[in-house]
């Protein structure tokens, strides 16, 4: 009986691929590496003021002190966090310097609120108001005009109390309406109304409506520095300050 002998394919084990397929791979990663970094060196040879284009990149490369160039990489990094440094010490300055002047205002609001609280008259109120701004926001002109309705006291107060029904006051209705203090942006109307002869040597202004329940009347400060008062200047403080002087006219006004 004859017999069949089948044959049988060797199959080699796993365990002796395995080295030959890491083997490959780690050989396809050094290689790709390698095709990389001689890309990267010639864009450096082609492009040699890329560091200058792109001076961020000094401040994350890291370079060893082994050669001359690599000396002067590493000054020009020195100089770049230098400059860095230089910006945020500006900055810090600058808070410093907001802080400081925000501490102050804060002192000027408070003594300025003790002050209205000791006063006796409308006239002394108006008094203390344009003493402040003149000395504490150093504004070259102050003036405030109160609406009324009575001719007898338009005509005897020079110029403090106006007519509340003059259609030049319509330059004013959105501000009133809005209680909107106003920065650098008034109009030639308003401008002429608050400050009359003195409104050509006004370059900036600032106006502050009065408003305690009804429409009291309006501050005006007005300076020959046209970087004074700025529509990039926060209101906060002013309109803060027309708060306190309003309810302190109201108070006054009723007696």
């Amino acid at each position: 009986m004859n017999k069949t002998i089948k044959k049988t394919n060797k199959i080699k084990p796993e365990s002796k691929l395995e080295p030959k397929s890491k083997a490959k791979e780690i050989s396809d990663e050094r290689e790709q590496q390698l095709a990389t970094e001689l890309q990267l060196i010639s864009l450096l040879r082609e492009n040699p003021d890329i560091l200058i284009r792109h001076p961020e990149l000094l401040t994350v490369i890291e370079v060893s002190h082994q050669s001359g160039s690599a000396v002067s990489l590493i000054e020009r990094q020195v100089t770049a966090l230098r400059e860095q440094i230089e910006i945020k010490e500006k900055r810090l300055v600058e808070l410093m310097d907001v802080a400081r002047d925000n501490q102050r205002l804060a002192k000027t609001s408070h003594r300025l609120a003790i002050d209205l609280l000791a006063t006796h008259d409308v006239d002394d109120v108006i008094s203390i108001v344009l003493d402040t701004f003149k000395t504490e926001l150093s504004a070259d002109h102050a003036v405030v005009k109160l609406f009324s309705e009575d001719t007898e006291l338009i005509e005897q107060s020079a110029g403090l109390f106006v007519d509340v029904k003059d259609g030049a006051l319509k330059a004013f209705k959105t501000m009133l309406q809005h209680k909107n203090t106003v920065c650098g942006k008034s109009t030639k109307e308003q401008k002429i109304y608050m400050f009359e002869e003195k409104a050509e040597q006004i370059k900036s202004v600032a106006i502050i409506p009065l408003i305690a329940g009804a429409n009291l009347g309006l501050i005006g400060l007005g300076a020959e520095n046209v970087q004074r008062f700025n529509a990039s200047m926060g209101t906060e403080f002013l309109a803060h300050v027309g708060e306190l002087v309003s309810a302190s006219l109201a108070g006054h006004l009723e007696n």
